[in-house]
Parts: C-alpha cells; sequence; structure tokens
C-alpha cells in the first residue's frame, strides 16, 4: 500500500512517498510532481508483487530472514563450538543487517550477488590503522577478502536458506542462481626454522607478558589453537598423567594432548603461581584459569604480547596459527604418518594434513624400501 504526503518548503511543494508491503522494507522517495510521485509507487508495488509468484510458499511472503536467522540462533547456532561461534556470528550478523529485513520471497539471487559483490569491494576491515601513524600518512588500501573468506558469507547464507525450506518457511533458494566459490588454494605451511624458532622463544621469554612463553611452548609441543589453550582451566591440567583436556575445540570435540618434557617442566611451575595468585585473589573467582588475565576472571589476551615477540625477533609473514603448522611439519619430518598428525591436531578427517604429506618424503620412501627388501 503506497501513501503519499504533501509538503511545503520554501522552494514549493514536494510529495514523499512510503510504500509498505507485508514481508518487505518500506520504500520511500520524495519527488516534486504529484504525477511522478504516483507512478513510481504504482512501479514499486508492481516489483514487490512480482517477486511473490517465484515461491510457491505461502510464508515465504511472511517468513523474513530475520525471522529465520532468530531460530537458527536458538536451535542450531547455539549447539556451535565457542571458536566456530566468533566467526560464523560475524557472517550471520552481516546478513542480518544487510537483508534481515526482507521476506524470504523478495531475496533473489540478483540481489545476494550484489552484496557479495558489495563484500568483494569492502575489502578486509579486520585490520584497524596503526594508532602511531603519521596523521598526514595516506592510509594503506584495505587487503581485499579472500576468496575463503567470501566463501564464508556465501555458505552461511546459503546453511540459513537450507534450513529455511527444512522447516517449510520456503521452497527454494536464491543462492542456487548464485555462482559458487571453489578452487580455494591459499592452504598454508609455514613453519618456523631452527633459527626462527629460537629467536622467537627468546623473545617470548623477553616479554614482559609471563604468560606468553608458556603459551607459546605450549602450542609449539602439541600443536593446539590459540583458543583451545587460553580456555585451559587447572581442572583440565593433569600432570600425574602428563595430559591436557582441550575442551573448546573448533569441531566441538574434546580430545587429550601429552604435556611432557619442557612444557611439563613449565606447567608445573605455571600451576603453582597460579595458584598462588588464586589464593589471594579477592574477591575469589568461580574459574581458575591456567592462564589468567590480571582480574583472574577471563583468560589473558596475548594478541599484542605475541606480535612484539614476534616482530623483536624479525619473523615476517608469520601468524600465531602458523605454530600449529609448525608442530605438524616437525612431525611430519620425524617420521609421523598422517593418521598420527590428524590426531594429535584433532582433525577428524585426512583432507586438512595432506599439505604436510611432502615433508614425510624419507619416512614413506622408508617404508617403500622396507617392503621392496622383503618381496625381492
Amino acid at each position: 500500500m503506497a501513501t503519499i504526503q504533501k509538503r511545503e518548503g520554501k522552494k514549493g511543494p514536494s510529495y514523499r512517498v512510503m510504500v509498505r508491503m507485508k514481508g518487505f522494507p518500506m520504500q520511500v522517495k520524495t519527488f516534486k510532481r504529484l504525477t511522478d510521485a504516483k507512478q513510481w509507487a504504482q512501479d514499486t508495488e508492481s516489483g514487490i508483487r512480482k517477486g511473490e509468484v517465484k515461491n510457491v510458499v505461502r510464508t515465504a511472503a511472511t517468513k523474513t530472514l530475520q525471522d529465520v536467522i532468530d531460530r537458527f540462533r536458538k536451535e542450531v547456532f547455539i549447539h556451535r563450538a565457542e571458536s566456530t561461534k566468533r566467526a560464523e556470528g560475524s557472517f550471520l550478523a552481516y546478513w542480518e543487517k544487510a537483508l534481515g529485513s526482507y521476506a524470504l520471497a523478495y531475496i533473489t539471487a540478483d540481489m545476494v550477488s550484489e552484496k557479495m559483490a558489495e563484500l568483494a569491494a569492502a575489502g578486509d576491515g579486520r585490520r584497524k590503522a596503526d594508532e602511531d601513524a603519521e596523521a598526514d600518512k595516506p592510509k594503506a588500501a584495505p587487503k581485499p577478502k579472500s576468496r575463503k573468506t567470501l566463501k564464508h558469507y556465501r555458505d552461511t547464507l546459503a546453511v540459513l536458506f537450507k534450513y529455511a525450506i527444512q522447516w517449510g518457511w520456503t521452497a527454494s533458494s536464491p543462492l542456487d542462481g548464485v555462482n559458487r566459490i571453489t578452487k580455494i588454494r591459499n592452504e598454508r605451511t609455514r613453519y618456523l626454522s631452527d633459527e626462527e624458532r629460537k629467536r622467537l622463544l627468546d623473545a617470548c621469554k623477553a616479554s614482559d607478558n609471563e604468560h606468553l612463553y608458556p603459551v607459546v611452548v605450549f602450542a609449539l609441543s602439541t600443536g593446539a589453537r590459540k583458543s583451545e589453550i587460553l580456555g585451559l582451566t587447572l581442572d583440565d591440567l593433569d600432570l600425574t598423567r602428563d595430559t591436557a583436556i582441550l575442551r573448546d575445540t573448533k569441531n566441538g570435540d574434546t580430545r587429550a594432548v601429552p604435556v611432557v618434557h619442557h612444557l611439563r617442566d613449565l606447567l608445573e611451575d605455571q600451576v603453582e603461581t597460579v595458584n598462588r595468585f588464586y589464593d589471594e585473589l579477592e574477591p575469589p573467582a568461580d574459574t581458575r584459569w591456567l592462564f589468567p588475565r590480571r582480574d583472574g576472571q577471563e583468560p589473558i589476551d596475548i594478541r599484542k604480547a605475541w606480535e612484539n615477540a614476534r616482530d623483536a625477533a624479525k619473523i615476517n609473514d608469520f601468524r600465531f596459527h602458523d605454530l600449529r603448522h609448525s608442530t605438524a611439519s616437525y612431525l611430519a619430518m620425524n617420521g609421523a604418518s598422517l593418521v598420527e598428525i590428524a590426531e594429535i591436531l584433532g582433525h577428524r578427517t585426512l583432507q586438512m594434513v595432506r599439505r604436510y604429506a611432502h615433508l614425510s618424503e624419507s619416512h614413506v620412501k622408508g617404508v617403500v624400501r622396507e617392503l621392496n627388501e622383503k618381496m625381492f
């Protein structure tokens, strides 16, 4: 339904048109002539109605994408692992803002493609400008979003429509008409050389953050993710069995990792220090984190300390997650099989660890040589 409001201004009258239809965001536009206003209202209403025939489910014209997202959060998202929630939550928030007010019947493939193009053009907004940079220094162009990131956005919306179809709210998905993002080749196998590892560990030892060195040693020793390590409590550590239990994992599976050698020595001291800290803490904390922040209420944030240590060690093109790649690479070079690497890293399939296969070439040659010696 269209409403036209006449307004008197210094330059004469104008006509504000508001088109309201259930399941579609209100459309508003202002014209100088009444005839133009009426024509636009008629064309807009007609254009919206044409979208209704594309979906045979009546609720598709009344249920919005926001309704889908709300139900998805209550029934599906809540069961995701915490690390998954952090990433997927940002994708949901984007579609909520971009298309949340549209009824499912009015979301088209062209509309989704347009939003995907806007995402690609916007670049990666995660990197903030350096606060210490000179005011007159021109800002660098934003880093383009990777194809993998764009794929996550598209796939998240596809999942929402999959559930909308499952719930009987719509009969089809506009994503069927949006090109899939495939052939992604951005897997990293960056690992520390022996010299780089020594420099990095020395820099971590010298850090003002007392937790940084044991956290980095934990990552290198076990291949655990940063979120898995920082999510550890004292109850998750069993030094009598040389084991740590990782609960906040990416795939939601709880797994145990061995705590041995230098890491075990470090954690013995860490447990003693942390227990002393919590014994003196007022008010007492409900949870005793293995790597607590200063108030003891949550795990510590090591991001800044890590970046400072990495830069001090003069190590380029290296992220904290690459410590995990380093562990896997060292395991492969020391003869571990892909199955063993997958088990240590917590991967359900071998697909993610095949990138390290070339590093275990000498081990494979040894197996083949032994086989040939027995046969011939």
